[in-house]
């Protein structure tokens, strides 16, 4: 897919995995996560298509399985749920609120990897 943000390049895949529709209580958290992918976005200038996810869509087949493996790891080691759960182009790469550099590092790496895969080929 490709989006026009000034650039021609393959959008970046962002999955926020939303715990709300099983836990009201967690919108706020989804809704935080959320703006902070979206200022990363902003801030990076990076091309990037986001998508929520329910929880309840994710384990049932609409994540990879090792980012459930992740989350279920998480909530055995902790107790806590890791949710919201940022994917960006299939990777988990935080689990619960985010940080905005911890996000704007990702989008430049994945933008990144995906530019220099259609240079590749």
């Amino acid at each position: 897919m490709k989006l026009d943000f000034g650039r021609n390049e393959t959008a970046v895949g962002i999955v926020i995995i939303t715990g709300s529709c099983c836990i009201p209580g967690m919108a706020p958290l989804d809704e935080q996560a959320h703006r902070i992918v979206e200022q990363a976005i902003s801030k990076t200038g990076v091309a990037a298509q986001v998508k929520l996810l329910p929880a309840t869509t994710a384990y049932m087949g609409g994540a990879p399985k090792d980012v459930i493996a992740q989350l279920i790891g998480k909530y055995n080691q902790s107790g806590q749920i890791g949710l919201p759960a940022i994917l960006i182009n299939g990777k988990a790469i935080s689990f619960g609120v985010p940080e905005i550099g911890q996000i704007e590092a990702a989008l430049l790496q994945a933008a990144n990897i995906t530019h220099q895969e259609k240079a590749n080929g």
